[in-house]
């Protein structure tokens, strides 16, 4: 028997949906009026009723059929949902039959989360003429998801074994896990089950906890784009506070930090974000639906504060108003305070090891971010020690952004010192770098150490990164030591195309002097001529300054080259 979990916990789901009035009775008042949420609601059940219609459209998936159907009382989206859910586990038995892994299974569980919740909030929310036979097989099939799921060497499918590797089941820092943890909890609190409720409470839950006790500053150390899987972990935790479950402190914590950080990870012109990490939907970090998400996400889990109000402010401001994806749709319902903006110029979050500053809170401000802290995930890159330059366009910025792949990941295509040795460029390892930031008149103060980006090589023993981050000037400066064998290549990659005068560089507007050495040896590529197997550089170019002895200093000045004192 498949019973109803925490209550009726579809109420409490709805409640972090505010809906116009009338729709549900457990929905609380609209904070900004009648007229925004009227607008979301009728754009996400016009989505609905598209599908039920014949006319479903990329990424519908049953729960978005089934909360239209349980807030608005109308049995055709509930029916949807109830044959999407079907054909799912339908589809599920016949691979079983045949000896197979089923949907479910495929790319190591990363769709688990979205599968399994779309059955659980179908039964929960639709449930009430399913009928025995059918919750039944639907238990069946979900019970063996999540016990193949978190015992992956004992994993079978209809009596066949099917081990898998279990990829990230203990790194609550991974994106897949956040998916196993969305399966786990929803069927947990839809089937009311004793046993995957006790394990959520006393292993799933307090390993989450643990990863982030002291991670501080929010973010992701997977980077801008696959650290937009904190909107799940978010979601799913405010699904399990509103069923009556205990709040998890360092989670709240998590979420209040995560939108400053996501308000200074966006460039003035509030239309991208930094580019950290693998870019793989799309190389160039450009706003979308999932950065809007995360931040409405997280605003509902912390509605109040400053920073929930400089949240709301971004959310105002940001090229994305509203979701442009129907899949997406939902996610518009949710509140939103009053906004403010921030008046802090710069961020660090020691957790991600990112950090970001900024001249001014206008769109022609010129943006700093740098990188700098613990290299630990596999969507991370080689690139500690790293910065990138924006005023209107980027001036300065990883060539990835400019690849078909974006998830270039070697240290030749970010902005750091290059070393190379007899074998080639020497790779970044896993690693914990230190950083220290000081603020100054007119600036910021950035201090790196690098060193443990290369303890694993025994060609380079030390590097420290100086920034001196201001309005008109940035000055970095590179002390390093490495063996005899080794050369350090001072290295900026930019959007166009660079040309000597004097002494200087010029690329756009973004001037290069060299300083130390002072004539350094220079060399400028041009990334779409070289030639990479499986990747295409599609536009960019580098400046290489060599000749260094143990150091570097270059100015960049960002409105161009001023008089040479």
């Amino acid at each position: 028997m498949i019973g109803r979990g925490q209550g009726c916990w579809w109420k409490m789901f709805a409640a972090m949906l505010l809906l116009p009035a009338g729709l549900c009775a457990a929905v609380p008042p609209l904070v900004d009026g009648p007229g925004d949420k009227a607008r979301a609601w009728s754009r996400f059940e016009n989505w609905v009723r598209d599908a039920v219609s014949g006319k479903e459209s990329y990424g519908f998936r049953a729960r978005d059929a089934a909360l239209a159907g349980r807030l608005s009382g109308r049995k055709p989206y509930c029916q949807l949902a109830v044959a999407m859910a079907e054909e799912q586990v339908t589809a599920a038995e016949k691979a079983m039959a045949a000896g197979e892994r089923p949907e479910v299974a495929g790319d190591s569980y990363l769709q688990v989360g979205p599968m399994l919740a779309d059955l659980a909030v179908t039964l929960d929310w639709c449930g009430e003429k399913l009928g025995e036979a059918r919750k039944a097989r639907w238990s069946a099939y979900a019970e063996q998801t999540l016990d193949n799921l978190w015992n992956p060497a004992e994993a079978s499918w209809g009596g066949k074994a099917h081990p898998w590797s279990g990829w990230s089941i203990d790194n609550p820092g991974n994106n897949y896990y956040y998916s196993f943890l969305e399966a786990t909890v929803y069927w947990a609190l839809a089937s009311g089950s004793p046993h995957w409720l006790k394990r959520l409470r006393e292993e799933t839950w307090p390993r989450v906890a643990a990863y982030f006790d002291n991670y501080r500053g929010g973010g992701s150390r997977e980077g801008t784009a696959y650290g937009l899987s904190h909107a799940r972990l978010f979601e799913v935790y405010r699904a399990w506070k509103r069923a009556g479950e205990a709040s998890i402190p360092v989670l709240d914590r998590l979420a209040r930090e995560s939108m400053d950080y996501w308000v200074h990870a966006t460039l003035p012109t509030m239309d991208m974000v930094a580019a950290i990490g693998d870019q793989a939907r799309v190389s160039m970090p450009v706003m979308y639906d999932y950065h809007r998400k995360l931040m409405l996400l997280a605003h509902a889990l912390v509605p109040q504060g400053k920073e929930a109000r400089h949240g709301a402010w971004w959310l105002r401001h940001i090229s994305v108003r509203e979701m442009g994806d129907g899949a997406n749709y939902r996610y518009d319902l949710l509140p939103l305070g009053p906004g403010e903006k921030p008046r802090r110029l710069w961020y660090h979050s020691p957790g991600a090891g990112h950090l970001f500053a900024r001249t001014a809170w206008d769109r022609k401000a010129l943006w700093l971010s740098f990188v700098a802290g613990r290299y630990d995930e596999d969507h991370a890159h080689q690139d500690q020690g790293a910065f990138a330059l924006f005023q209107r366009k980027w001036l300065a910025v990883t060539e990835n952004v400019f690849t078909h792949s974006g998830i270039q990941q070697g240290t030749d295509v970010h902005n750091v010192l290059r070393f190379a040795g007899p074998a080639g460029n020497i790779g970044q390892g896993f690693s914990e770098n230190r950083l220290r930031v000081e603020e100054k008149a007119g600036g910021l103060n950035i201090h790196a150490d690098l060193s443990p980006a290369y303890a694993s090589s025994p060609l380079v023993f030390r590097w420290i990164r100086q920034l001196d981050f201001g309005k008109d000037e940035v000055v970095v400066v590179d002390e390093y030591q490495v063996d005899a064998s080794v050369q350090a290549f001072w290295q900026l990659n930019v959007p166009e195309k660079p040309r000597r005068r004097g002494k200087d560089i010029l690329a756009g507007k973004l001037c290069i002097r060299p300083l130390e050495p002072a004539e350094p040896l220079v060399h400028i590529v041009h990334w779409p001529e070289v030639q990479r197997e499986y990747e295409t550089f599609r536009e960019g170019w580098k400046v290489e300054l060599g000749g260094g002895q143990g150091r570097y200093r270059v100015s960049l000045f960002p409105g161009g080259c001023p008089p040479d004192s």
